[in-house]
């Protein structure tokens, strides 16, 4: 099981815009790697807390749970994901904060 969590800092004046494009983009994206069994879950969270604020950015927290290292790389190289993370870049105010790394301990996760 593999983790990705990446946090985006959105230009305040675009979240909905931004939140519209992730629900056409991305989320149709998520929903086939589950069904194919490739993406374990997936969530976007806007964050209330964070302890590297953004100026004028309101920010997320995207976390997929691949069952697999190789799902994590499937994904990143999914046309449409590669299309809406261009679309996602231009929402951005700040630099994207990513990070993944295999599972080694777990609770409540298949």
């Amino acid at each position: 099981m593999e983790v990705a969590a990446i946090v985006l800092s959105v230009d305040q004046a675009q979240t909905e815009e931004f939140e519209a494009g992730f629900r056409e983009h991305e989320l149709p994206t998520w929903i086939d790697f589950q069904e194919k069994g490739v993406l374990v879950g997936a969530c976007l969270q806007r964050m209330d807390i964070s302890s590297q604020p953004r100026s004028g950015a309101q920010q997320y927290l995207v976390v997929a749970i691949f069952a697999t290292e190789e799902g994590h790389h499937l994904h990143d190289r999914d046309p449409r994901f590669q299309k809406w993370d261009q679309l996602a870049d231009s929402f951005q105010v700040a630099p994207a904060m990513a990070f993944a790394g295999e599972t080694i301990l777990k609770v409540g996760l298949s």
